[in-house]
């Protein structure tokens, strides 16, 4: 499943060895960033952290 996030396209895929979700994105030719939570919601709201990480430390930059 793609969705989006503040502009950047992220996507969320059940596993099944191990169970669970995982969660990527990628950032303009940076290595994508990943992760891994017991349910969908979880994922969803990993990721959208994770992007509004990034994009707060790009503001710093």
């Amino acid at each position: 499943m793609a969705s989006e996030h503040q502009g950047i396209e992220y996507t969320i895929v059940q596993t099944i060895n191990p169970s669970g979700w995982k969660w990527s994105f990628e950032r303009h030719g940076r290595s994508p960033r990943t992760g891994i939570a017991f349910n969908r919601a979880e994922a969803i709201a990993a990721v959208r952290r994770a992007i509004d990480l990034l994009l707060r430390e790009q503001q710093r930059q």
